[in-house]
């Protein structure tokens, strides 16, 4: 995701770095793809600077006109080798629905980002609005959404045989996040977006000790949404919250904050601004909900093990880093 290294003259080259890619705009042409650069080729296909630069711009955008400390040029420098990663995967991805001929046509994830929308009850405003405050255009959605729809297909066989959620696992998630299962079940949210984890790590620790409140923390420096009213966010059904969210949500008091998690390409703390009890319910009424979040985390790990394998068998040439 990598080091330019600590000293004065790396930060003035990586600043150099960011000032030019902040040049570019307009989509890269294929006559653009020679001066572009080929940074890394998968199985013969090339990734360019371009489509990386192109996916760190948020964090180029949010780094632009600040000294960076040695530690930040470091995690700049990491993130950007994990969004190549993430690049080499979308290639390896589509080369296998290739080899197994499998097309996800755009009707087909408008169909499906519906029946997302529909499944939350959320209208186009509010679906916009859970976008923003994952840092996430409609674009990156409708891509993420693509890559799911792919990678189930391609590994759906695998399913049945090794992906298997048992009852006992069902009761003793429904036992340990009983609160999160409960109708109309809300926590309202303060979020602080920031480029890096190391800076995240430093607010959350200024937090703590009483030298900045959340509120006066967001307003300073974060780039995300609720600028100007402490973070802000307002209150979320604990349903509709992504599950790395609600996992560091957990047990959390008003006034609380969590450890820093990844948001899109950025690094957010949230604070728990107050909680909204709702009506407790049944076991039978969520038990199909917590089977498909637990069968979804281990069709994940399932699906990552398959990566693995596809990297280990692929011509991966790295050039220009």
């Amino acid at each position: 995701m990598r080091v330019f290294g600590t000293n004065r003259a790396g930060c003035l080259a990586l600043a150099v770095f960011l000032s030019a890619a902040l040049l570019w705009s307009a989509p890269a042409k294929a006559e653009d793809i020679v001066l572009d650069g080929v940074i890394a080729l998968v199985n013969g296909k090339a990734i360019t600077k371009y489509e990386l630069d192109e996916r760190m711009l948020p964090i180029y955008e949010q780094t632009r006109g600040r000294t960076l400390s040695a530690t930040e040029v470091t995690q700049i420098s990491n993130l950007r080798r994990k969004i190549l990663d993430q690049l080499i995967d979308d290639i390896l991805i589509q080369q296998e629905a290739e080899r197994y001929k499998i097309k996800v046509t755009d009707a087909e994830v408008n169909e499906q980002t519906k029946t997302f929308m529909a499944q939350r009850k959320l209208d186009d405003a509010q679906f916009n609005k859970q976008l923003s405050i994952q840092h996430m255009t409609r674009k990156d959605f409708e891509r993420n959404m693509r890559r799911d729809m792919i990678k189930h297909q391609i590994i759906g066989g695998l399913v049945s045989s090794k992906v298997v959620v048992t009852d006992s696992e069902v009761e003793q998630r429904y036992q340990e996040r009983k609160a999160e299962f409960s109708k109309d079940s809300m926590v309202q949210l303060a979020i602080i977006l920031v480029p890096t984890e190391q800076a995240a790590v430093d607010l959350k620790t200024k937090i703590e000790s009483g030298a900045i409140t959340f509120a006066d923390a967001a307003n300073k420096f974060s780039q995300g949404p609720g600028g100007g009213h402490g973070g802000d966010i307002g209150f979320i059904a604990w349903k509709d919250l992504a599950p790395e969210w609600s996992k560091a949500l957990t047990g959390l008091k008003p006034g609380q904050i969590t450890i820093p998690l990844h948001v899109q390409d950025f690094a957010g703390l949230l604070q728990v601004v107050s909680l909204k009890e709702g009506e407790e319910l049944p076991l039978d009424a969520v038990r199909e909900q917590i089977f498909q979040s637990l069968r979804d985390a281990k069709f994940e790990k399932v699906f990552q093990e398959y990566m693995q394998k596809l990297r280990e068998k692929a011509v991966i040439e790295y050039r220009n880093l």
